[in-house]
């Protein structure tokens, strides 16, 4: 029997659904080299508290290291965007055959998060994944008729954790400004300082999974 659940990476919450590896979402749907990407084809984007996490272990460090060596990476002053992959040619080719999908961003077929593998899901560990990516549950999924009974808790706590984490973030980047540090003029030094920084510890809520008695066949995080 499939469910959703709430799961730690440490101390890290995420969300998951046991029916990701079975999708067939239109979502899911990957017209470019990188198949079985599932839903991940969102280019994350790393905030303070997750450059936080990674600055603070060894494990952490060479986690940020990979994705600074991404081709596709831009480091901005307070975080860091990681583009992976773009079929530019596959879609300008679909969309002259006539982008038959009703789907307004149809780039979503075309380009795949560079941290994904074909048939394995993500290669970062849960713990420094973006808020995004530890938390997307698709439409389908939300909307399924098991899934009715309890994920609107989830859906919640959900966006209680979300105005946390912006709540947090908001903070680092006030200590760093007044410190007159940030990730391009001085990398390395605001990594120092933010593995400083204590971290606060938000304490999720303990939630009962929600078991599916049917495959929605749809992609959760």
């Amino acid at each position: 029997m499939d469910k959703i659940y709430l799961d730690f990476d440490g101390y890290v919450p995420r969300y998951v659904s046991t029916t990701c590896i079975n999708c067939s979402s239109v979502m899911g749907t990957s017209f470019c080299s990188i198949k079985d990407r599932g839903c991940c084809y969102y280019y994350p984007k790393f905030s303070l508290i997750e450059i936080q996490r990674m600055s603070k272990t060894l494990k952490g460090r060479k986690t940020l290291d990979i994705i600074l060596k991404n081709p596709g990476t831009i480091v901005y002053h307070f975080y860091i965007h990681a583009k992976g992959f773009f079929d530019k040619q596959g879609y300008d080719r679909y969309m002259r055959d006539g982008g038959f999908c009703e789907v307004e961003d149809k780039t979503m077929f075309f380009r795949a998060c560079p941290f994904v593998k074909s048939s394995y899901g993500c290669t970062l560990p849960p713990k420094y994944r973006t808020l995004v990516c530890n938390f997307f549950m698709c439409n389908e999924l939300i909307g399924s008729r098991d899934a009715k009974n309890g994920i609107d808790r989830y859906l919640t706590e959900r966006e209680r954790y979300a105005r946390w984490y912006k709540w947090e973030n908001t903070n680092l980047e006030g200590i760093l400004r007044e410190r007159g540090l940030n990730l391009i003029d001085n990398i390395y030094g605001t990594l120092n300082l933010l593995a400083e920084i204590p971290e606060d510890i938000y304490e999720f809520p303990k939630l009962q999974p929600i078991y599916l008695d049917y495959s929605p066949h749809s992609r959760g995080a």
